[in-house]
C-alpha cells in the first residue's frame, strides 16, 4: 500500500471505495472534477480492494491528484471507507459510492448545511436512479411492516400510498423539497461530521449490509441529528451493472443481509439474541432468506444470464460498481 501524508486540514474529505469497477470510478472522480466547490477546499482518496480490471492504473493516469490506496486483496467497504477517512485531515468526510456522478455544487450544499447545523452529526443526499427514479435514500428505521414493504418490494411498488410504504421512505417529507430530519440515511452519498464518525468508531467494521443504519443509530443515541437533503441530488447507477450474478454470488448476499438486519435488530432494540421477541424476529427472517434463497436457485437454474458484452451501456459507460464489498 502506499500513500502520502497530508499536512493541512480541508473542508472535504472525499472517499471512495471501489473493486474491479473502472469505469464507475472514472465517472465518479470525473463528476468530482467538474464540481463547483465555491470556496470549499477538499481532498479526495480512493482506496481500491484488489482490483484486477486496471482501476488503480486508471487512476494514477487520470486523477494523479486524488491520494490512492491499492490494497493487496478485498477488506470488505467499511475497513476500505475507515481506512481512507483516516488519511484525510479535513472538517467533514464524504462518503461516495463509485457509481455515482453529480454536478454543479451538490457537494458544497452538504457542507454548507452541516456548517449551518452543527447539531447534524451526518447528512444524505438525495439519490436517484439515471432515470430520475428516487432511490428513498432517507428511510424511518426498519419494522415488521417494512420487511415486506420496504424500499425494494414488489409490494410497494403496487401499493406506494400505503401509510407504512409512505412512512418508511419518508416520501412525504421528501416531497415537500426541504431538508428533513430521518433515522438513516444511505452512505451512498453521505457527509458525516469527522468528530462525529470517529466518536462511534466510523463504520461498524464486522458489517456487510446495513452499517449505514448502524451508524446512524449509534450517532442519534448520542443526541445527534441525521437528516436528508433533497437539493443535493446524486444520481445512483445501484443495480444497474453488467455480467453474470452466480448462485454462489447471490447466496453469500442474501445470507449476510438476513444475518446483518437480525444484528441490527438486536441493537436497535437492545435485546439478546436469545430473547423470545428475537428469537421470533431470527425465525421470521430466515424463513424470508431461505425462500429468497430458492428463489434465487430457480433462477439461476432457469433463466440464462446474460454474457457482459450484453448488458446494457449507460452514460458515462458503466461496469458494476461494487464499492469493494
Amino acid at each position: 500500500m502506499k500513500t502520502s501524508q497530508l499536512t493541512r486540514q480541508y473542508d472535504v474529505g472525499v472517499v471512495v471505495v471501489g473493486m474491479n469497477a473502472r469505469e464507475f470510478v472514472r465517472g465518479c472522480f470525473a463528476s468530482l472534477a467538474r464540481t463547483d466547490w465555491r470556496t470549499y477546499t477538499h481532498r479526495a482518496v480512493y482506496v481500491d480492494n484488489g482490483s484486477t480490471d486496471g482501476t488503480v492504473e486508471m487512476m494514477r493516469e487520470k486523477f494523479p491528484e486524488v491520494l490512492l490506496v491499492a490494497n493487496d486483496k478485498n477488506l470488505g467497504y467499511c475497513v476500505a471507507a475507515n481506512q481512507g477517512a483516516r488519511l484525510v485531515d479535513a472538517r467533514h468526510l464524504l462518503f461516495l459510492n463509485d457509481d455515482t456522478v453529480f454536478s454543479g455544487d451538490v457537494i458544497p450544499i452538504l457542507v454548507e448545511y452541516m456548517d449551518a447545523n452543527p447539531e447534524v452529526a451526518t447528512a444524505g443526499a438525495r439519490l436517484i436512479f439515471p432515470d430520475g427514479k428516487e432511490q428513498w435514500s432517507g428511510r424511518r428505521w426498519p419494522n415488521f411492516a417494512s420487511s415486506f414493504l420496504g424500499r425494494r418490494s414488489g409490494l410497494s411498488k403496487v401499493f406506494p400510498r400505503l401509510p407504512t410504504v409512505q412512512s418508511y421512505l419518508c416520501k412525504q417529507e421528501l416531497s415537500l423539497g426541504k431538508p428533513f430530519d430521518c433515522d438513516w440515511v444511505s452512505a451512498a452519498g453521505q457527509i458525516v461530521r469527522t468528530p462525529d464518525f470517529w466518536s462511534v468508531g466510523g463504520f461498524a467494521e464486522d458489517y456487510y449490509y446495513w452499517h449505514e443504519m448502524v451508524i446512524c443509530l449509534r450517532l442519534k443515541r448520542r443526541g445527534r441529528r441525521v437528516v436528508l437533503i433533497p437539493a443535493a441530488t446524486i444520481i445512483h447507477f445501484e443495480g444497474q451493472g453488467s455480467g453474470p450474478r452466480p448462485f454462489k454470488r447471490q447466496q453469500f448476499h442474501i445470507v449476510d443481509f438476513h444475518r446483518g438486519a437480525f444484528r441490527a435488530y438486536l441493537e436497535q432494540h437492545t435485546l439478546q439474541w436469545y430473547s423470545p421477541r428475537a428469537l421470533l424476529v431470527g425465525a421470521a427472517l430466515f424463513a424470508r432468506g431461505t425462500a429468497l434463497l430458492g428463489l434465487a436457485r430457480l433462477r439461476t437454474l432457469f433463466i440464462p444470464t446474460l454474457p457482459a458484452h450484453a448488458a446494457p451501456v449507460f452514460s458515462p459507460p458503466i461496469a458494476r460498481g461494487s464499492n469493494g464489498k
